[in-house]
């Protein structure tokens, strides 16, 4: 495992350890230790170590934003996050992964915004095999092309498969306000959007939640009302089991585990940690 990588992996336990005072001193051992990496990464790049287009993942999930250049990635970027990334009319502007973050339904969505993919990649043009390598880590890929390059889709999705990279892909069709009608839908993954004109960039946001599956579940403290600010987030699928250990660091015997919400049978339903649960469902354990 590369420094990346852990420093990677130290940030995500960091970001999922709840801050109080039996992990105060836990928390501490990991912000050390990742300073040392981080000290280790920046002498790994003075002493000459290429620096290639991976990043360190952070946040709920993670979206990589690919396509041919110039097709408004960067425009698409800063107004989905606000990561003001440089924006102008030619080609190949984007000559490193650009991140930002998402905020959406409670969630942190980061997405990476990738340099431009070009014929060839899977053979190495334009740096085709480091920009599609990203990849690899996300969660959901973003094929964006725009009105007048809607025909390369096909060819960029061979390109991706020729790496082997099986990931859910949804198709994004930039620049539609420069055309009268808006052309039908021609897949449920393929969506028609203007970045610079906002249309359509909503129900972006609803696509990115549905295919990356997520859903929102929120605690309730006894006797006080759900804490509706700050969902926790996970998978569909995933179960009670799954939030305790995202909220207690070590393993916890739990008296009782009161659910409400659109799985509960009924309101303070007590389950096991093996009942799965569904987006906007409310837990409280005792």
């Amino acid at each position: 495992m590369d420094i990346n990588s852990k420093i990677a992996l130290i940030e995500e336990e960091i970001r999922q350890t709840p801050y109080h005072k039996a992990t105060e001193h836990y928390i501490g051992r990991l912000k050390a230790k990742l300073a040392k990496l981080r000290a280790l990464a920046i002498q790994s790049k003075k002493t000459g170590g290429r620096l290639g287009f991976a990043l360190p993942k952070s946040g709920d999930a993670t979206v990589v934003l690919i396509g041919p250049p110039s097709v408004g990635k960067s425009t698409l970027l800063n107004k989905l996050t606000h990561a003001q990334a440089r924006v102008a009319p030619w080609p190949f502007t984007t000559l490193r992964v650009i991140p930002g973050m998402m905020d959406f339904r409670g969630a942190k969505i980061q997405i990476f915004d990738l340099p431009g993919i070009i014929g060839g990649a899977t053979r190495g043009i334009g740096r085709g095999k480091e920009v599609l390598s990203v990849a690899r880590t996300a969660d959901l890929l973003l094929l964006m092309v725009d009105i007048k390059t809607r025909n390369r889709v096909n060819l960029i999705l061979r390109e991706i498969k020729g790496l082997e990279i099986d990931l859910p892909v949804l198709v994004v069709i930039n620049k539609v306000d420069l055309i009268k009608d808006i052309p039908k839908k021609i897949s449920p993954d393929w969506l028609f959007v203007s970045a610079e004109k906002e249309i359509g960039l909503e129900e972006l946001k609803k696509m990115i939640w549905q295919r990356l599956s997520l859903m929102r579940v929120y605690l309730k403290l006894k006797d006080k009302k759900p804490d509706f600010t700050k969902p926790l987030i996970l998978r569909n699928g995933q179960a009670v089991t799954d939030v305790a250990k995202k909220i207690f660091p070590q393993e916890k015997k739990f008296q009782r585990i009161l659910l409400w919400g659109p799985s509960a049978q009924f309101p303070r339903q007590e389950v096991s940690l093996t009942r799965q649960l569904k987006d906007g469902d409310i837990l409280s354990f005792g």
